[in-house]
């Protein structure tokens, strides 16, 4: 019975642990869900609140970070004015006017600095103690010096800006930052160094006057400026360009500026950079004219595209190529009686065939000989010209096609060894053989055609030819070839009047990318040509050229360029949808806000300036504003006031100066180079921050080389030159 007792206890036992067991499970069943979600619940406010935290805490130091750059530019800003200010006392002291430069030092001045605002006083109070008990050491060194326990300097200083101080702080910053990127600025290129001053003048190659129109027309119109100067330099932003003054010098040179270049000593300051420039004829007519031949406003150019189809082609119809030619070679003035007389064209030729003529600058970049200083002279020293003198180039004067026949000597060089010489009426006015001076070593008989059987018994050297040639050619004559440098180089002799149809003719749509003249000859005359296995036939290829020239000639400045061509049809097709050339052309940007021209000159006008002028006022609408202002004043110190007077009003002001040839003799020379460096440095002080100011020297009638000289102003007066770099650098 006890063990049945025991038995049944120990059973109930049992049930009772199973019992409490299932209770539990049943507990953690039906409680577990609830207490899991309110610990997730937990975890995530604790997160957030982690979060929350450590975003407040970064935002604090976002803050504080910002408040310090905004001191740090205060200082700068601060400092910069103390310069100038301390500059304007130094000149008052010595009675000289401010030229608005700071003068740089390797010796830090003592200045007042501003301190990072604290939010209790005597903070305040106690930074300012510091600052007396230390004077004579920075603001920065001394927090330096503090936080060198390691401490954190940045996380101790409390928060002085409110949230509206902070976006409008921040607002500020960008602003700063977007003018910052938005500088102008001009990088030099490889030709734009090689004619710096600095450069030996047996190593100089000069720039052209072309090459400044091209740089004004990209200060005037931007990057949609059909004349780019990239040749030579990078014009960088010059949309944000806030206008262009342009000082000419007309009667000063190369050599009056050299002479006396220590008198100009604020010149020298605002400009670093100094570059040689081969200027037209100084009878020609002032420098102005021919600048001004440019576009000047929107109104200009549209009168040139609704007359000529683009504004490229524009550029080429009016454009003199010979003008600076008859600075480099032995041409003869031209009578005015033949400047007056009306354009004459070839019966055969609908515009002249003059435009088609290639320009100073592009015989350089064509590597064709020309007789200019530095390094071209050392290369060509030994060609000699064509002719002993040339007379003016007209639009009637003759047109001979040449090519020349090439094989390789000992010395690693192709020389002459055949030329052929074709007139306008497709005869062959001169045709030889000619023996190298140097032993052939290949005669490039696939391209040639020549061979050691056909040289055997040729007798005739380079000296018969280049005596010959000059007494065949006239003294006008026109030379057509393709990629006539190469056979002017064999000939060793030198021409300025010139026709390239690897340049006029243009199939690819890209102005480097040339195309061979079997191909212009099948395209353009349904000729195939080159096609002898003996090699090619110098008198079937002056042929080709002479005849796509007068192709050309026959036809229109578009006909047979690629790129000429699809601007006018891009035109014509934009045109044609809106009726509305003006707001649609490359210049549309320009035309809702018209860009003002102002021209100041001593004494009236010349001929040639009245004329773009007039042509401007015909172009203009009725109910259009006036954009090129004339101001005609009696003296250089007139224009000089004129300039600082009407400059700021203008995108872009010329102004000519009239250097009398008397004014540089011996005894006043040096007197006459300060009066013009003070004139230049009143026209820079009334500059306008990022305003384009160019000094241009139009040389003399003794000597014809000029110099021009460029800078942007900064604030502060500070000048910024030209880069010497092919990379755009950002502003300091």
């Amino acid at each position: 019975m006890q063990n049945s007792v025991k038995c049944l206890l120990y059973q109930l036992l049992r049930l009772v642990h199973l019992a409490q067991r299932v209770s539990k499970m049943c507990g953690t069943i039906l409680y577990s869900q609830p207490s899991q979600s309110e610990c997730l619940s937990n975890r995530r406010m604790k997160m957030k609140e982690q979060q929350s935290s450590k975003q407040q805490e970064r935002n604090e130091k976002k803050k504080k970070k910002l408040a310090a750059l905004a001191n740090l530019i205060q200082l700068n800003d601060r400092d910069r004015l103390h310069e100038a200010e301390q500059k304007h006392r130094d000149t008052e002291n010595e009675d000289e006017e401010d030229d608005g430069f700071i003068t740089v030092c390797s010796k830090r001045k003592t200045r007042n600095r501003l301190t990072i605002i604290a939010d209790s006083s005597g903070d305040a109070a106690a930074t300012a103690d510091a600052g007396e008990a230390d004077h004579d050491e920075p603001e920065i060194k001394r927090s330096r010096h503090n936080s060198a326990g390691g401490d954190n300097t940045l996380a101790d200083m409390p928060a002085t800006l409110t949230q509206e101080q902070y976006r409008s702080l921040s607002t500020d910053l960008r602003r700063r930052k977007r003018e910052l990127e938005s500088v102008p600025g001009v990088h030099l290129r490889d030709m734009g160094r090689r004619a710096l001053l600095e450069i030996p003048q047996e190593e100089r190659t000069p720039i052209f006057l072309t090459d400044i129109q091209h740089l004004l027309m990209s200060a005037l119109i931007g990057k949609k400026s059909p004349c780019a100067p990239d040749r030579w330099c990078c014009a960088d932003k010059f949309q944000s360009l806030s206008h262009s003054v342009v000082l000419i010098l007309d009667g000063l040179s190369l050599y009056h500026y050299m002479s006396n270049e220590s008198r100009f000593e604020a010149t020298n300051r605002i400009f670093d950079t100094k570059l040689e420039v081969v200027l037209p004829p100084h009878e020609e007519g002032r420098i102005i004219d021919t600048i001004a031949q440019i576009p000047l406003t929107s109104v200009q150019a549209q009168k040139l595209i609704n007359e000529h189809g683009s504004l490229e082609s524009a550029v080429e119809l009016n454009k003199d190529p010979t003008l600076l030619v008859k600075a480099i070679f032995p041409i003869e003035k031209q009578s005015p009686s033949t400047k007056a007389e009306a354009p004459n064209l070839h019966p055969d030729d609908k515009f002249p065939r003059t435009k088609l003529l290639l320009s100073a600058l592009q015989l350089v970049d064509e590597g064709y000989p020309i007789p200019l200083q530095g390094e071209l002279h050392a290369r060509f020293r030994s060609f000699k010209f064509t002719k002993k003198s040339y007379a003016p180039v007209t639009d009637r004067s003759p047109m001979y096609g040449v090519d020349c026949e090439m094989c390789r000597t000992i010395t690693g060089e192709n020389e002459l060894t055949r030329i052929s010489i074709v007139d306008e009426k497709y005869q062959t006015v001169y045709e030889t053989l000619v023996r190298p001076t140097n032993k052939i070593t290949d005669y490039l008989t696939q391209y040639s055609g020549i061979t050691a059987d056909i040289m055997q018994s040729v007798t005739k050297t380079l000296e018969d030819v280049q005596r010959e040639v000059s007494e065949l050619l006239p003294p006008d004559a026109i030379l057509v070839g393709q990629s006539l440098n190469s056979d002017l180089n064999a000939m060793r002799m030198m021409h300025p009047y010139v026709i390239d149809t690897s340049v006029c003719f243009n199939i690819s749509g890209v102005r480097k990318r040339k195309s061979k003249l079997k191909h212009l000859a099948q395209r353009f005359l349904q000729e195939s040509i080159q096609q002898h296995e003996d090699g090619h036939d110098s008198i079937e290829d002056s042929l080709a050229t002479l005849k796509l020239v007068k192709k050309k000639l026959a036809n229109s400045i578009e006909f047979g360029d690629e790129i000429l061509t699809q601007r006018k049809r891009i035109y014509d097709v934009i045109r044609a949808a809106s009726g509305d050339g003006l707001q649609n052309n490359l210049l549309a940007h320009a035309a809702k806000r018209d860009k003002r021209t102002a021209i100041v000159t001593v004494g009236d006008l010349q001929p040639g300036l009245k004329e773009v002028i007039r042509k401007a006022e015909q172009a203009a609408s009725k109910d259009s504003c006036k954009t090129v202002y004339v101001h005609q004043v009696a003296s250089t110190k007139e224009a000089v006031r004129k300039v600082n007077e009407i400059a700021l009003e203008n995108a872009l002001t010329i102004a000519n100066l009239l250097v009398p040839e008397q004014d540089f003799l011996l005894e006043s020379a040096q007197r006459t180079a300060a009066k013009l460096d003070s004139f230049i440095e009143r026209v820079w002080n009334a500059m306008a921050h990022n305003g384009l100011l160019m000094v241009l020297m139009g040389g003399s009638t003794e000597c014809q080389k000029g110099v021009a000289k460029f800078a942007i102003k900064r604030r502060n007066g500070i000048a910024k030159s030209p880069l010497i770099t092919t990379v755009a650098a950002a502003d300091s």
